[in-house]
């Protein structure tokens, strides 16, 4: 396997184990006091798509070569990894608290808490993004 294609096995493996998050258990990622059947819904349909992601990244990985198809795919993970970056600085930051409790959390982490959300969508961010700069057949 191509060097340069492992970045899209992190994205397979880490948004598979997030799929399964969203899926099952979406209320994990809401406050306490949400009800709204239509969130829930939401976050299922969320987890779908994460899921679908890691199939074609785990795809994109199995195939021969790094052409500019499995660049694309590698610089279309990359953009999507800014978003959950981006919810786990919030979230770092306190953004969205009420009250002094922390929404969606009431003191539990989900897959280790927004730090290690963080850490992890940057490493995996800057993998894919070396992919689409220097990704190359046999690297």
């Amino acid at each position: 396997m191509s060097l340069s294609k492992t970045p899209l096995l992190l994205h397979a493996i880490l948004e598979a184990l997030a799929s399964l998050s969203f899926t099952l258990n979406p209320s994990a990622q809401l406050p306490s006091t949400a009800t709204d059947v239509e969130a829930r819904l939401i976050l299922r349909s969320y987890g779908g798509l994460l899921l679908s992601t890691s199939i074609l990244c785990g795809g994109f990985y199995l195939r021969p070569g790094f052409d500019g198809a499995t660049r694309l795919v590698a610089g279309s993970m990359a953009v999507y990894h800014l978003f959950p970056i981006a919810r786990a600085w919030s979230r770092l930051r306190g953004e969205g608290r009420e009250k002094g409790k922390e929404k969606g959390e009431d003191g539990k982490k989900v897959l280790g808490g927004p730090g290690v959300h963080l850490a992890v969508h940057l490493v995996v961010l800057g993998g894919l993004v070396g992919s689409v700069i220097w990704g190359r057949d046999g690297l």
